[in-house]
């Protein structure tokens, strides 16, 4: 009988029936129906949240190096976080640059039986599911969801977390946010568009256009995060070329800098909120500069706004009612310029009214940020203000002024740089927008009291996509002006001015004036000197020697060897360890540190002095000061090896009672950076043992155990 038939029928007969009897039958009918429903709807989910646990739980046999970290419990963030952690299980504890660690590092040595052993599981798997077994790993299709229960998993008796068992090959699944902070690993699950799905950690996904799981999801993670300096092969650290991989850094984009002040330098928020110059970062930041400049790289033609050439348009220019723009010739120069001059003054923050230039995205102003610009104050004020367009589709107003009493100061989507002009005298302009623009995100987050993440995460996702307008206020005259993709000689030549006329004249140092303070005890009160401060300095400015064969950035690099020779109790930056080896202090604590990546900045700045020197037949004793220095590093280098990765300094041996302080993985990849650039100088095989060890560790190739 057809359906419709036989439903037809039944029909007729229930209408048959008294009516009190008639509505009992249909209630039963109703709730029979949901039931079914319901049943074939938990069923799915059972299946999704089978599919789900067992992509984020299959992560193999990883060696890591174990660190517990903080975890917090972020709420229904995604479909198995609900089931991934008991309500009764300890926190853990997170490790940083000063680690007071709960749990020890976990490894496993690597070996061919090891190998051996993957490989005859991996055929094994392979035999299984040939034979109809569902494996640990499909290649497309849906992924089972039947025979999941939940399993609580003990973790060294400490506590607890929830997992996923499968009953059919009685495997069990961890969490991976659990796997992640247990093992120290880093990874993330995104879609086929790359949207991450987990929002903690650092994703290492880069490709997400292909090989991605069922569902269009893919879980990929390494051991480690950052990216070792790889060079060429004819790369040799030399003091008048790149330094490290410096060029590709963006020093002024950094979370630790509040803004880049009017002298064109960084100012640091490390280890003071209220922003302090650094001369640290301040040299990183010349010499990022000019590593860029001499190895340059994805460099773009300018996009000329007032061209220095015998006529100047000023068609493009517009005055608005009451305000002037002219050509006229500037004898000083012998050149024509741009004059202009606006009734309006530039004191109000949201002003934007003056003479604008207005461009369009198609003009080039999209791949130009950093404009340069030379300009002369002829009146009491002027302004120069940039309106640009960013990838939220919101538009920004960035004022550089003269009046501004403040070195930044922001309101709404509305910043205002100060910009120094001395009346009269001609002057560069050159700023990078993306970086100022998010500078200025964060210093108005700061001041909300919102925290780091937060901060990240606003300034990193806007970008200035295009330059809408220029405009001009006050009474001034424009040389040139051009939109540029960089202005490394301009950017480095301020770091390098800002470095020779803050040298202290009586020590040759370059004073820190914040407080440091360093586990478990060990305070550095403002004022201090460092190792690495002279070395980055040092280097810096051979550099500038070089390029511009002036004398006086030679003097102040020999002038800066002075520290090297007094004890750091004494006020300079020397230690010995052990009554033996001399070491330069990046921290000049008592008693001593003996931080490594430091201490190699310093003998590199040694090294560029000595070779400096030498080519301008120069006496000096930064050879000595660098030999007794590379001696020590070939002799104690290893101490700063745990089999897994890399200590940061040696606090546990002068301090018996502090922990090994574990380097960080961003410290890792600085140690072998720098044992690359050691293993091009000098032919001790401890180098570039060390650095392909510490390579492999990036990778979890852990030492053996015995």
């Amino acid at each position: 009988m057809a359906k419709g038939a036989w439903c037809s029928k039944h029909l007729e007969s229930l209408a048959m029936l008294p009516r009190p009897y008639a509505r009992l039958l249909m209630r039963i009918l109703v709730v029979a129906t949901l039931a079914l429903v319901a049943g074939v709807v938990v069923t799915r989910l059972g299946s999704v949240s089978g599919s789900v646990g067992r992509l984020r739980g299959t992560w193999g046999g990883q060696n890591g190096q174990g660190d517990g970290g903080d975890y917090k419990e972020d709420g229904a963030e995604d479909v198995q976080t609900a089931l991934a952690f008991s309500p009764h299980r300890k926190p853990l504890t997170s490790s940083n640059e000063e680690p007071d660690q709960q749990f020890q590092p976990r490894h496993r040595a690597h070996s061919a039986d090891d190998a051996n052993g993957g490989a005859s599981r991996s055929k094994r798997r392979k035999k299984n599911r040939g034979k109809g077994e569902r494996g640990a790993s499909h290649e497309g299709g849906s992924l089972p969801g039947a025979g999941l229960q939940q399993l609580d998993i003990s973790v060294n008796e400490e506590y607890h977390v929830t997992g996923l068992y499968r009953t059919e090959d009685k495997e069990a699944f961890l969490p991976f946010k659990f796997v992640k902070k247990y093992f120290d690993i880093y990874g993330d699950i995104k879609t086929a568009s790359g949207k991450s799905v987990l929002i903690s950690g650092k994703s290492v996904l880069k490709d997400t256009s292909a090989n991605t799981g069922p569902g269009g999801l893919r879980l990929s993670f390494s051991h480690s995060y950052g990216k070792p300096f790889t060079p060429p092969k004819s790369y040799k650290h030399t003091a008048s070329g790149q330094f490290l991989n410096f060029g590709g850094f963006n020093v002024a984009g950094r979370e630790r800098v509040l803004y880049v002040d009017e002298s064109n330098v960084p100012v640091s928020a490390q280890w003071d909120p209220k922003g302090y110059h650094f001369a640290t970062q301040i040299s990183q930041y010349g010499l990022q500069h000019y590593s860029a400049m001499v190895n340059p790289k994805n460099i773009t033609s300018p996009l000329w706004l007032v061209e220095p050439k015998a006529a100047i348009d000023t068609a493009g220019w517009v005055a608005h009612e009451g305000n002037q723009v002219k050509a006229v010739k500037d004898d000083a120069l012998g050149q024509i310029v741009l004059q202009f001059c606006t009734e309006v003054p530039p004191i109000h923050l949201t002003s934007i009214s003056g003479i604008s230039h207005r461009m369009k995205k198609q003009d080039g102003s999209a791949a130009r940020r950093v404009p340069l610009i030379n300009y002369k104050l002829t009146g009491k004020a002027m302004a120069i203000t940039f309106r640009v367009m960013t990838n939220v589709k919101r538009l920004y107003t960035l004022h550089y002024d003269t009046t501004a009493t403040k070195t930044l100061e922001v309101q709404s989507e509305s910043m205002r740089y100060r910009l120094v002009a001395s009346p009269g005298k001609w002057q560069w302009f050159a700023r990078d927008l993306q970086n100022d623009l998010q500078r200025a995100i964060v210093y108005q987050l700061r001041s909300k009291d919102s925290t780091k993440p937060m901060r990240e995460s606003a300034s990193s996702n806007v970008k200035v996509s295009h330059i809408q307008a220029v405009v001009l206020r006050g009474c001034g005259q424009i040389a040139e002006m051009s939109l540029r993709s960089e202005a490394h000689l301009e950017m480095g030549g301020a770091a390098v001015k800002w470095i020779v006329e803050n040298q202290d004249p009586k020590t040759g140092g370059w004073p820190t004036n914040a407080t440091r303070s360093l586990k478990p005890d060990l305070v550095l009160k403002p004022g201090w000197l460092s190792a690495m401060v002279q070395g980055q300095a040092m280097s810096l400015l051979v550099r500038a020697y070089y390029a511009t064969k002036d004398r006086k950035y030679l003097d102040s690099a020999l002038r800066a060897t002075q520290p090297f020779h007094k004890l750091a109790k004494d006020g300079g930056v020397k230690a010995v360890f052990l009554n033996t080896y001399t070491w330069y202090e990046e921290y000049p604590t008592q008693p001593p540190s003996f931080v490594l990546n430091g201490f190699i900045f310093s003998l590199l700045g040694l090294y560029d002095v000595a070779e400096a020197a030498h080519t301008a037949g120069v006496e000096c004793d930064a050879q000595q000061l660098y030999q007794d220095g590379l001696k020590s590093l070939r002799a104690l280098a290893m101490l700063y090896d745990t089999g897994a990765g890399t200590i940061y300094d040696l606090r546990h041996v002068s301090i018996p009672t502090f922990p090994p302080n574990r380097a960080r993985w961003d410290y890792h990849v600085t140690h072998i950076n720098l044992m690359t650039a050691m293993s091009t100088i000098d032919t001790d095989p401890v180098f570039t043992t060390l650095r392909e060890r510490w390579l492999g560790y990036m990778s979890g190739h852990a030492t053996k155990h015995n």
